[in-house]
């Protein structure tokens, strides 16, 4: 992992969207879309691969489980990706879907297209090895929430959500109305009205606030 350290790939994911736009086959291969809230995006399409690229509002990776509307596993917001990984797998069943978690815009790309972009980038390997990595973060700090009772995972998310997808301001961090109390029971597996109970209780301590809407965190030391 030394050459991590000692590179960093100058590709981003913002870069890759200015690519597709200026490319000739755009249209061919690219779309935009328009998302309401609650419409799920499967990466597989029949035997095609699509990867998406977000352009705005806030958006859930989703796994399937015994909930109708299936558990979140991570957050995704403005020039996040969601499939980059199937750019490097030929047989690869996905699990998980990508579902808008509010009114949002997202860029739909075929990924042999993108895979033909990335090859001739110089660095595409030390963005995808930063991608993984970043997917790898992710992933384990998901698995260490698990571990945690139930009201702690509630305040670590609503801090994670604050500190990632939040508007900072004087009076504190603002979430995002798509952060709901629902949003939060399938992020950390617990019930909406546990999460309810927890919120007024961090309410009542002075952590959070919650009129005016939406919740707005004024002490995130004690998250």
């Amino acid at each position: 992992m030394l050459f991590l350290k000692e590179r960093k790939s100058t590709i981003t994911v913002s870069k890759l969207i200015e690519h597709c736009f200026e490319h000739p086959d755009f249209k061919k291969y690219c779309s935009i879309k328009r998302n309401k809230k609650g419409e799920v995006l499967t990466s597989k399409q029949g035997d095609d691969f699509k990867v998406y690229f977000i352009l705005s509002g806030i958006y859930g990776v989703v796994m399937p489980n015994d909930r109708p509307k299936g558990g979140i596993t991570r957050f995704l917001g403005k020039h996040d990706s969601f499939g980059l990984y199937h750019l490097y797998y030929d047989v690869w069943e996905p699990d998980a879907v990508m579902q808008s978690l509010g009114h949002g815009e997202i860029m739909e790309v075929d990924s042999t297209f993108l895979f033909s972009i990335l090859d001739q980038a110089e660095e595409n390997n030390f963005f995808m090895v930063q991608y993984l990595a970043e997917e790898l973060r992710e992933s384990q700090y998901f698995s260490k929430l698990t571990f945690f009772k139930k009201e702690e995972r509630i305040k670590k998310a609503l801090l994670k959500c604050g500190l990632e997808l939040g508007t900072l301001t004087e009076d504190g961090i603002i979430l995002p109305r798509q952060i709901t109390q629902e949003v939060l029971a399938r992020y950390t597996n617990t019930s909406r009205e546990y999460v309810a109970h927890t919120v007024m209780k961090l309410i009542e301590s002075g952590i959070i606030r919650n009129r005016p809407k939406p919740l707005l965190i004024v002490e995130r030391d004690r998250l």
